[in-house]
């Protein structure tokens, strides 16, 4: 049970169907009363990602990944076109989208997170955290994730390092973020996640135009 780094293709990511999904216990009694327990902390989220499928060679990416990863067996990255900022899918990100820490003069080491966030009638902030584990790389048309202390923009590689494959942030020794001072975020990020099926149905449609019925997909921890 491994984790391999590489992202399910683009054109196939493009028809992703994305659910987060909750896990609670609901009693009702007979006058409607309820009560509801959560049986864990955060959705883990599912996917389906057939949609897009649409010729032999979009077929042949899926069944490549799913033979390299043995079916379930191994885990991979995909992204999620309505969450993968630290911000809003249609806004740009900011080195202030997410509160990750605060200082203390010599603690080095945060995990990157998002907040989800709703305002109520009397404009104070219901907020919950999302760890983050997968920030992506800057490349063409990804930017570089962004780490700020007390607004200031930091330097990556300079006054911190970034591990990829789990989110941690670490500061490098005499740049550790001073006391009460806000550690702040803003980045790009994959899902991590699994095939969630041990068969993987393929449909040769006509001339270079194929189909895989369902590719469940599910976020793994």
């Amino acid at each position: 049970m491994t984790f391999y780094n590489v992202v399910v293709p683009g054109s196939v990511s493009q028809g992703t169907e994305a659910a987060p999904v909750s896990l609670v216990d609901i009693a009702r009694g007979p006058n409607g009363n309820e009560q509801r327990k959560s049986k864990r902390s955060r959705r883990l989220r599912r996917f389906n990602i057939a949609k897009n499928i649409r010729t032999v060679n979009d077929v042949y990416d899926i069944l490549q990944l799913f033979e390299v990863m043995n079916g379930p067996e191994h885990s991979f990255a995909c992204k999620n076109l309505i969450d993968y900022k630290s911000c809003k899918p249609a806004d740009n990100i900011s080195m202030t989208d997410a509160l990750i820490g605060v200082g203390d003069g010599a603690n080095l080491n945060f995990q990157l997170k998002k907040q989800y966030k709703v305002t109520k009638v009397d404009n104070t902030v219901i907020a919950i955290d999302r760890t983050i584990v997968l920030p992506m790389v800057a490349s063409a048309g990804i930017p570089a994730p962004l780490i700020a202390v007390d607004g200031v923009l930091k330097t990556e590689a300079v006054e911190y390092v970034i591990n990829y494959e789990t989110g941690a942030v670490t500061f490098v020794a005499g740049h550790a973020p001073a006391n009460l001072k806000n550690v702040t975020a803003g980045f790009w990020f994959n899902e991590k996640v699994r095939f969630d099926t041990n068969d993987l149905s393929q449909v040769m449609e006509f001339f270079r135009v194929g189909s895989v019925p369902s590719i469940p997909l599910i976020e793994v921890r």
